[in-house]
């Protein structure tokens, strides 16, 4: 099942923790498989698989694309304009866990 609602996928998986959200950052802006997420393209359009989900996320377009990055920094970023990687790199640095 594929899906473009961004808040209902984000909102089945498992390990939303800051460092599982980096790692879906990363694997869409690389087009690549990060951690538990694999982003694959086809036809101009991005399709996103985590390992726990049964829905498939489609970003339909460059505008959608960078929509759900923004909402990954504003939901799982520690401080406003910090963004989810650097707060994920900064947990990682200070030996911190969620």
């Amino acid at each position: 099942m594929t899906t473009s609602n961004f808040d209902s996928w984000l909102d089945a998986l498992e390990e939303p923790e800051t460092e599982t959200m980096a790692n879906l950052y990363e694997s869409i802006v690389g087009v690549t498989q990060m951690g538990m997420f694999t982003t694959k393209e086809n036809g101009g359009r991005l399709f996103v698989k985590a390992d726990d989900g049964e829905e498939t996320l489609m970003i339909a377009s460059e505008a959608a694309k960078k929509a759900f990055l923004e909402i990954l920094d504003v939901r799982y970023g520690d401080e406003p304009g910090m963004g989810v990687v650097m707060s994920a790199e900064l947990r990682r640095a200070n030996g911190k866990n969620d």
